[in-house]
């Protein structure tokens, strides 16, 4: 699977410091699957430090944010969500935690 991200927000900071959900539109290219579709990614804050990642209001999993990094949690619920990347980006976490949705969610978007 192919990913490029595009970020439609100007948020930009820590998620500590930021008062707007941001919201990406995200390119996604599919191996063995001719078409290829956009999706939108938003961030709700569930904590602190902690952002749930949506995508096309499904729930995938949640960053943690852990200066100096971002943590990428694969799963619906924080308590049992899997740790799956650490990126000192917030961008480099939310495509990790993308390349773990399965494919059949991909395509139904």
């Amino acid at each position: 699977m192919r990913i490029t991200a595009e970020r439609v927000d100007a948020t930009h900071g820590s998620l500590r410091k930021r008062k707007s959900a941001p919201t990406w539109q995200v390119h996604i290219s599919l191996e063995n699957d001719k078409v290829e579709r956009d999706v939108e990614v938003h961030l709700d804050r569930v904590g602190r430090d902690v952002e749930k990642v949506v995508l096309n209001g499904r729930p995938i999993g949640f960053v943690h944010h852990v200066e100096p990094v971002y943590v990428a949690l694969t799963g619906p619920d924080l308590d049992r969500a899997v740790e799956v990347s650490q990126k000192l980006t917030l961008d480099g976490s939310i495509k990790a935690l993308l390349d773990t949705v399965p494919i059949e969610v991909l395509r139904s978007s």
